[in-house]
């Protein structure tokens, strides 16, 4: 066989040009597969920014006929080597609570907006991994810091904890995009952060310092997240190689604080519940 092909010049060529024309073809069939999600990611995104308009605009049938455009999209697509699991989750929470809104949306419009929002940023970030949207978020979340900060230095605890709950309620709209979009340790990290602050904030016996101490590490915690540098925080000190590694210890220790202060209080609960059923 070898002879005969050896001694057929034009056989040679015409077995070339079938093997590269096979290998094409496989090659092609390889960057359609890989590109695939891409894709669904890309029209996922152009469909939810479509739905967000006409949230804005009032266009309920066409908000339902999107949503369920959407949720096709979603059950018809594998986004796992765009994102995890967890930001797989995170964006069919997204969905199920668009739907719940748009059932609700004559009732709750404000409701309505935020979850065509927060939907928005999420298919934002399955897609746009360079700069999405939800980066823009960072001066209104530094916005919400720097209030609480001011708040604290002028005793104001209804202030404080007015600032707080917006920063709350702005980190919760960018939240399911952040899932999506970063590692699981560094969300949970904002999380903890979140739900410190939160009781720090509004205890009677918290100290100022400690409150202060707080928001410099949120307003740490929230430059890393959105790749901030260090010398661009509202109020931070001059960056050094030294303090840089010794702020790290400190973050570990903070959040390590976080974790014991939280198991504490569930300790705490669960203590006072067994005590009410004993005689």
């Amino acid at each position: 066989m070898s002879r005969m092909i050896k001694s057929h010049p034009l056989l040679l060529l015409v077995l070339s040009f079938i093997i590269m024309i096979v290998m094409n073809d496989d090659v092609i069939v390889a960057k359609e597969i890989s590109s695939e999600p891409t894709q669904q990611a890309k029209e996922l995104s152009m469909v939810a920014e479509r739905l967000y308009r006409n949230v804005v605009d009032g266009n309920l049938t066409e908000v339902r006929l999107e949503t369920e455009k959407i949720e096709q999209i979603f059950t018809s697509s594998s986004f796992q080597n765009i994102t995890g699991i967890e930001g797989i989750h995170a964006l069919s929470e997204c969905i199920i609570e668009m739907k719940i809104a748009t059932a609700q949306a004559t009732i709750q419009p404000d409701l309505w907006l935020t979850a065509a929002a927060k939907l928005r940023l999420a298919a934002d970030s399955l897609n746009n991994t360079e700069q999405p949207l939800w980066h823009q978020y960072y001066k209104v979340v530094r916005e919400d810091l720097s209030k609480m900060h001011n708040q604290l230095n002028e005793n104001n605890n209804v202030g404080l904890k007015k600032a707080y709950d917006n920063l709350q309620a702005h980190y919760e709209l960018i939240r399911p995009a952040v899932v999506i979009h970063k590692k699981p340790y560094e969300v949970n990290m904002i999380d903890s952060w979140i739900s410190f602050a939160g009781g720090i904030t509004t205890s009677l016996s918290s100290k100022p310092e400690s409150i202060r101490s707080a928001i410099a590490q949120g307003e740490q915690l929230f430059n890393e997240l959105f790749g901030k540098k260090r010398d661009e925080a509202a109020f931070s000190v001059q960056y050094d190689p030294y303090s840089y590694h010794k702020s790290i210890w400190i973050a570990a220790i903070f959040i390590l604080s976080i974790l014991i202060y939280v198991g504490y209080k569930k300790y705490q609960g669960e203590k006072r519940t067994w005590k009410s059923f004993l005689p």
